[in-house]
């Protein structure tokens, strides 16, 4: 208590004492009013983002065709996923391109042509989808260059075509490099 009254005792006798403490009040109370308005600027901001998010929800709930768009989306995976190839292995799928790639260059009678390698890519994001690169070289004429690129665009499976070089070789014939990818839907084995 004593140091309660000596402490009064002093504010009372010091000027310079009261007004560093009228001071300190002030910066205290001052930096309080700034963090309030920040917290109510945040308030405010969070307030703001809800209310748009409602209003967006009103509009969705709002909107009908759901099972309709629902319907369309389905049928379109189904279409994409009907596109794909199917194997149970890395392996089988690299096989079955290579096994593709080989009847058209003896359909097409290519006998220029060759396959240099095949790769297997999997996303992690996405496991079950295998993009099977396949690498063929060789020479051939222009009009089987693009009877076999018509081959490949015409495929009922999914298959683009990455890459192709081509340089004119002896005897009119090109000599090409063309890189492909098919894609692949993972099967489980039975």
């Amino acid at each position: 208590m004593q140091t309660y009254k000596e402490l009064l005792l002093q504010l009372q006798e010091n000027p310079r004492l009261r007004v560093g403490l009228v001071l300190i009040l002030a910066i205290v109370l001052g930096n309080g009013l700034l963090m309030l308005n920040d917290y109510r600027k945040e308030l405010f901001d969070e307030y703001s983002r809800q209310q748009k998010n409602l209003l967006k929800l009103n509009t969705l709930q709002k909107e009908t065709g759901w099972v309709e768009k629902a319907e369309s989306i389905k049928n379109i995976r189904l279409q994409f996923e009907n596109q794909l190839w199917k194997a149970s292995s890395k392996g089988l799928a690299q096989a079955n391109v290579q096994t593709w790639f080989n009847d058209k260059i003896k359909i097409l009678n290519l006998k220029g042509l060759e396959i240099a390698g095949t790769t297997v890519e999997t996303d992690p994001k996405t496991p079950a989808l295998w993009q099977v690169k396949i690498e063929v070289k060789g020479t051939l004429y222009d009009l089987d260059l693009l009877e076999l690129l018509n081959h490949i665009e015409q495929s009922q499976k999914l298959m683009q075509i990455d890459q192709i070089q081509w340089h004119r070789g002896q005897n009119n014939l090109l000599g090409i490099t063309l890189q492909a990818s098919a894609y692949f839907h993972a099967q489980e084995q039975e």
